[in-house]
Order: C-alpha cells, then structure tokens, then sequence
C-alpha cells in the first residue's frame, strides 16, 4: 500500500473519531438529529478508509455500491472477519439514507428534523458509528503492521 493511501486514512480516520465525538456531545445535550448526521459522517469516513485499505481506492460521493463493497469483502484479512464487515456495509447504507433527513427534516410538508428523530435513533446511529471506526482502525493496525 502506498504510503499516501496510508496517509489518507489516517486523515479520515481522524476526522471519523472528530465526528464520533461531535455525535456523543449532540447526544448528550438531546439534540438527537445532529447526532445522527454526525455518526453518519463517521460511518461515511470509516467506510471510505476501509474501502482504500482493501482496494486500494474509494468512491468519490457519499454512499457506497454493493459492487465495491463485493471486491472489499473478498480482501478482509481472516483475523478480522469477527468485525462483520458486511454488516459495516449495511449500516453506511442504511444511514445514507437519513443523512439528509436528519439534517432537513421532510421540508415539502414542514416537518423538521427535530420531530422524527429521537434518542434511540439516535443512540442506534453511535453505536453503528463506533463499530465501524473500530473495524476500520483495527484493519488500518493490520496493513501497517503487515507491510
């Protein structure tokens, strides 16, 4: 791998604990739809670093293809296949979808975020969150460990 890919990662993976943390502090202070979209972005960083650690590149928008997400698969180390990577592929995709929303809420009937999104949701997006960037630094301490 090279060392500018390794580079990138560690840069998004810094800016993935930055939005984990920024997830954690909205929690805390109820404000449940900010949360969410910040443990998106989390999911969204640990995903794109995954995807370079494994393929050697990553899509350049927010939501990621079953296509790519197949090729990765095929390259998980064995040791690390108990972090259910697939799983990881899952939640990037099903929080892409309230990105948008937790930030807008439905704006053409005037719903706001604030109204549909609560703690649990909330609590749900962290801990998604936390799964995927400990997946994605675990397998970053694998290839810079391996090469």
């Amino acid at each position: 791998m090279k060392n500018e890919d390794l580079e990138l990662v560690d840069s998004w993976l810094k800016r993935a604990q930055n939005k984990f943390n920024e997830a954690e502090e909205h929690l805390k202070s109820w404000r449940y739809p900010e949360s969410i979209s910040a443990s998106q972005e989390c999911i969204e960083f640990s995903m794109k670093s995954i995807l370079i650690l494994l393929k050697g590149e990553y899509p350049k928008r927010h939501e990621f293809k079953e296509e790519e997400f197949e090729v990765a698969m095929k390259k998980v180390p064995e040791k690390l296949k108990h972090y259910e990577y697939p799983k990881l592929f899952l939640y990037s995709q099903f929080w892409s979808y309230f990105y948008t929303i937790s930030k807008y809420g439905y704006e053409k009937i005037g719903i706001g975020a604030d109204k549909l999104f609560e703690k649990e949701e909330a609590e749900l997006a962290l801990k998604h969150a936390r799964r995927n960037i400990d997946a994605a630094r675990r397998l970053e301490t694998y290839i810079k460990h391996r090469e």
